[in-house]
């Protein structure tokens, strides 16, 4: 089983499971505003096509946590939120959940119930990240709804390899939702938050007993596939995250000075296995220097099937062979493709002769689970 992120964001004075309490205003003789984060572990049950991965510890870190809630009716672009929570240290960690607690007056509790009085809720992480420090409480609702990954986040010309001490930006929303309850207890459905990014692998290898002598000399992704940027929320106003077309040039990734020689080259063929179990199989080849691994790189989703170019040199004979194999994910059901929160394993390997070989490992879309959350395959 798989473990995941998922923020819950519901008003309620109690809940059934444990979980530690930080207080950020005084709360007598006042309704309250509950807001209960679970950590990244907590595990979650769904399916893809390929099965289950887990996240890297980097990749669940959540550093910083802002919740912004405003009211929809009207849905001005300069409306300000009605109310906003930016803890100042939301460390999540084991199961437990962490609650954290705003006091409400009586007139703050009537101005978002009853009906007519529905809200938008926005949650992000790890604003940094993408250089949305500056939102706050007093940013407009078009500031935080129309907010997105600028080309400089996460692009394709300085390719990102490393999490940053900002960590990965990950966001959730809920539109149009009705404030349940009456003063002083209220709540609100589930607010489902997933990272904003998806991330590509490559791994090489070839078979050692081969005596040619063989190298990667090119790597490429094809342009137009990569939006210039991105929406960070998928909202009513901006459904499909893609904002302000492609970027043409096409990505180019350094290949491996050697390509790493192993004798097990069939054992690094995907062979149906749970999708952990052949990442642990391709760590340990790693780790053990008989596969060379570029990335993960960290990329903008998008709505596109990537595809690419690997050039790879022969030398056998006294004889040069200068070659080219194209690559392309496979069709994704749903118009996913290589939307956030996914991962993509290409597999290249070399047995011999004048042909590479390519294996890839996709993750399609992915089903609702219980309670209604949104999951995603790390």
């Amino acid at each position: 089983m798989m473990r995941y992120l998922v923020l819950i964001l519901t008003l309620v004075l109690a809940a059934s499971c444990g979980h530690d309490s930080e207080t950020t205003s005084s709360l007598k003789d006042a309704g309250v505003l509950n807001i209960y984060v679970y950590p990244a572990d907590d595990p979650m049950v769904t399916r893809g096509d390929e099965g289950l991965i887990s996240a890297k510890v980097l990749e669940n870190a959540v550093k910083s946590l802002k919740i912004w809630v405003f009211r929809h009716a009207g849905g001005a672009a300069t409306d300000l939120p009605l109310h906003y929570l930016a803890p100042a240290k939301p460390v999540l960690q084991g199961s437990r959940a962490k609650l954290f607690q705003i006091a409400l007056t009586e007139e703050q509790v009537k101005a978002i119930t009853g009906d007519g009085n529905q809200v938008d809720v926005y949650v992000l992480t790890n604003d940094e990240s993408i250089g949305l420090g500056t939102l706050n409480g007093s940013s407009k609702r078009s500031e935080v709804r129309d907010a997105v990954i600028a080309s400089g986040y996460f692009g394709t010309t300085s390719l990102t390899t490393d999490i940053s001490a900002a960590g990965l930006p990950m966001a959730g929303c809920a539109e149009n939702i009705s404030v349940q309850g009456s003063y002083p207890v209220l709540s609100l459905p589930v607010v489902k938050l997933t990272r904003c990014v998806s991330k590509i692998r490559f791994v090489m290898a070839q078979n050692k007993d081969v005596d040619a002598q063989f190298s990667i000399t090119s790597i490429q992704l094809h342009g137009n596939q990569f939006p210039e940027t991105e929406h960070v929320f998928n909202t009513t106003a901006n459904p499909y995250y893609i904002s302000d077309g492609y970027v043409t040039d096409p990505v180019s990734i350094t290949p491996p000075a050697v390509v790493a020689k192993t004798e097990r080259i069939f054992d690094l063929v995907y062979k149906s296995q749970q999708i952990q179990d052949y990442e642990d199989i391709l760590d340990k080849f790693v780790a053990d220097g008989e596969v060379s691994q570029l990335g993960p790189y960290y990329f903008r989703e998008s709505d596109k099937r990537l595809s690419g170019t690997i050039g790879y040199r022969i030398e056998e004979n006294n004889q040069v062979y200068d070659k080219t194999v194209n690559f392309q994910m496979n069709e994704v059901p749903g118009n996913y493709n290589f939307s956030r929160n996914h991962s993509w394993i290409v597999y290249v390997y070399y047995l011999g002769g004048e042909e590479l070989r390519m294996l890839q490992v996709y993750i399609r879309s992915w089903e609702e689970a219980e309670r209604e959350r949104d999951l995603f395959n790390w």
